[in-house]
């Protein structure tokens, strides 16, 4: 009775161990994902020339604390939402928002007078700007929506901060993870278009 009741355990034992390995052997691989800047060739049109003189600070940008982690979130209805586990920011994702807009600003603004918060001592921006994020999240082949709220700050001329309301709509091409990331990238560079926008027109007044 002894020796079958020792076999038996055994059986199990390697029954255990194959299912355990079968499973580790199978697992599926985490895909990183980052948004993406513009392009100076993108952008590279008539009337864009360089605004001399001038630097520009990029931040803080807050981010809700339910879209500042690891793992992307789709909205699966208007009050669900959905944390992917094998599709994640190849960061932070507060920290890569940031840095495609301070170089899309760069780019839009031909210059390279442009830094991301918090920024060093000696660097004092003309202009900067804080934003606040209250949806940047969308649904695998339907669509992205960034909706923020932004100031522009003018370090002099007297003016009040400029507080504007971004909404941007942009479609979504495919059902998978990396249309959605890259119709995140473009809703951005929207928002950075309605910025520069902002500060030429900002700059035009002041000149």
């Amino acid at each position: 009775m002894t020796d079958r009741l020792y076999a038996w355990r055994i059986l199990c034992a390697f029954f255990i161990v194959a299912l355990f390995s079968a499973g580790c052997g199978t697992s599926r691989p985490v895909e990183l994902f980052t948004l993406n800047p513009l392009t100076s060739i993108q952008e590279k049109t008539p009337g864009m020339a360089a605004v001399q003189d001038i630097s520009i600070g990029v931040g803080p940008v807050a981010l809700p604390e339910f879209l500042d982690r690891p793992q992307i979130v789709t909205r699966t209805s208007p009050n669900r939402l959905h944390a992917s586990a094998f599709h994640r920011w190849a960061g932070s994702l507060q920290a890569n928002f940031s840095a495609v807009l301070a170089e899309n600003i760069s780019i839009l603004m031909a210059t390279n007078r442009v830094a991301v918060y918090p920024w060093a001592d000696q660097f004092s921006p003309t202009y900067s700007i804080k934003l606040e994020v209250q949806q940047f999240d969308g649904r695998l082949g339907e669509y992205v929506l960034l909706n923020a709220t932004w100031m522009l700050m003018e370090q002099e001329g007297g003016n009040p901060p400029l507080v504007k309301k971004s909404a941007i709509r942009e479609p979504v091409s495919a059902k998978d993870y990396e249309a959605l990331v890259a119709a995140k990238s473009r809703a951005l560079a929207t928002l950075s278009r309605e910025i520069a926008e902002e500060i030429r027109r900002l700059q035009d007044a002041f000149d």
